[in-house]
């Protein structure tokens, strides 16, 4: 693999490591409070996986001596057409298929790639938290919640390890299990009336970092080099 692309992606492993660690501390990710830590790590993430893909376009200039700087190197257009006049064809494919996933919208790296710029560039990605009640495992919850709504008296608020919270006599208590509460991105940073991801936070970057380093190493190999 080129210089630097495995170690962005142990970089992005790293920031995952973290915010395991924080939701284990907290009892799960929708409860953490460290909320400062939690963003940085979130965007450290976002960084570094897409960096890796970067990093894999300045190796790719840099082996076929491209003669580009690193932002231009960067650039698949730019890249395409300097690979073109090298008459480089494996690479060329192989740069190609990265453009593609790249421009198609809602593919895994598009997705991806859209995260990162929102995190780095635009604004605070969006994390939404989802109570999710299976009415025929739990129905006397189901009917608890409903009952709160029908008065007009809901309050949803976490208890976090360790602390209490008090509520009025006359306001019903429903303790909703940590395992029904999810925590969602939008699917697209720069649209929320398309609603949240069908995965989690957590899982959702875990799966993000197998699929690039899988994604990286096997465009690697097209390379035949």
């Amino acid at each position: 693999m080129f210089t630097g692309v495995s170690e962005k992606l142990e970089r992005a492993e790293y920031f995952l490591n973290n915010m395991n660690a924080l939701a284990e501390e907290a009892g799960g990710f929708p409860y953490i409070k460290k909320t400062q830590e939690l963003r940085a790590n979130l965007d450290g993430f976002f960084f570094e996986v897409l960096s890796a893909k970067d990093f894999f376009l300045q190796g790719i200039s840099e082996y076929y001596v491209l003669g580009l700087r690193k932002q231009e190197a960067t650039d698949i257009a730019t890249l395409k057409r300097r690979l073109e006049s090298k008459s480089e064809s494996k690479a060329l494919e192989v740069v190609k298929g990265i453009g593609k996933k790249l421009d198609a919208k809602d593919t895994w790296l598009w997705r991806l790639n859209n995260y990162r710029n929102s995190a780095t560039h635009r604004e605070l990605l969006h994390l939404g938290h989802k109570i999710e009640i299976i009415h025929a495992v739990d129905k006397a919850l189901f009917d608890d919640i409903a009952e709160a709504k029908k008065q007009g008296k809901l309050r949803i608020r976490p208890i976090f390890n360790g602390q209490e919270q008090s509520f009025p006599p006359d306001t019903p208590k429903v303790v909703i299990p940590r395992e029904h509460i999810k925590t969602y991105l939008f699917k697209d940073p720069n649209d929320p009336q398309k609603g949240n991801m069908d995965t989690e936070v957590l899982l959702y970057c875990e799966q993000s970092l197998k699929l690039m380093r899988g994604f990286l190493e096997n465009s690697y190999n097209g390379l035949g080099i």
